[in-house]
């Protein structure tokens, strides 16, 4: 049913197919719709086996049309597959400077073990067809959470980025982790990274030091996330993701890891 229909994710949805073809096509060739590059999206869509686009999520992109995620180069909408279900749906944007979304594909493919990130189902240079992560980001986790599952939160946050670490993936713009990270469910243990769009392979990729530089700068700057740290805590903490970048082993950085997860854990 395309009308009505209720989703079981996390929480139980009420939404709509967008049926309407202009509105197909705003979403397609954001943001500025032509014919020639709607149609030729669509027939793409349809050979991956997408059904429907939704129209969902907390962004309103026009009146009655929301999308999940919109960033600089791609927004990011909600679409039934024809074999795995509902799905997110990266799209390319028409103005996008990236020139496709195929490097941010593989790059999520190799850190698919992880369990750090959306599974990928099929990709194109325009689209990449991917699990829908349903939660809370970073911001909105934090703003519910009691002081021990804060310090959870950061504790499973910092351990995700080591991992992306260690397989060698650096991303340029994990230093927003809320605009890049998702908890599933609003589990502060199920942490996923959904955005490697400025993802790149390195021999000595910095997620951790990058994580750690803006809990701090939002500790000194706000105070929202960390009101009892203390400025010798939090100095500590700039001192150990520093040693964390400089140490290229995996076994020191890994006991670098432990002494930064020790500190959070020791904090008031």
């Amino acid at each position: 049913m395309r009308h009505g229909y209720v989703l079981m994710l996390c929480r139980n949805y009420v939404f709509e197919a967008i049926t309407d073809e202009q509105r197909l096509c705003r979403v397609l060739c954001f943001p500025r719709p032509e014919r020639g590059c709607c149609s030729q999206r669509l027939e793409v869509l349809r050979e991956l086996g997408i059904e429907y686009l939704y129209s969902f999520g907390n962004l309103l992109i026009e009146r009655g049309l929301r999308v999940v995620g919109k960033g600089h180069s791609a927004i990011v909408v909600l679409a039934k597959h024809n074999r795995v279900g509902v799905v997110g749906l990266k799209v390319r944007r028409i103005d996008s400077t990236r020139d496709s979304l195929e490097s941010e594909a593989r790059m999520l493919m190799l850190a698919e073990n992880t369990d750090l990130v959306p599974k990928i189902f099929a990709f194109t240079r325009d689209f990449i067809v991917r699990e829908y992560i349903d939660g809370s980001t970073l911001k909105h986790l934090i703003a519910s959470a009691a002081e021990i599952p804060l310090k959870k939160i950061f504790v499973k946050l910092i351990e995700a980025a080591f991992e992306l670490d260690r397989i060698g993936i650096d991303i340029a713009e994990v230093s927003r982790p809320d605009a890049q990270v998702v908890f599933m469910c609003n589990d502060p243990e199920k942490p996923y990274f959904i955005d490697l769009g400025s993802a790149r392979l390195s021999p000595w990729p910095t997620n951790v030091t990058r994580i750690i530089s803006s809990l701090v700068r939002d500790c000194i700057g706000s105070q929202v996330f960390c009101k009892k740290w203390g400025e010798g805590r939090v100095r500590n903490l700039i001192l150990l993701s520093r040693q964390y970048k400089k140490s290229l082993a995996e076994e020191v950085r890994r006991c670098i890891l432990m002494q930064i997860i020790n500190e959070i854990y020791d904090m008031n």
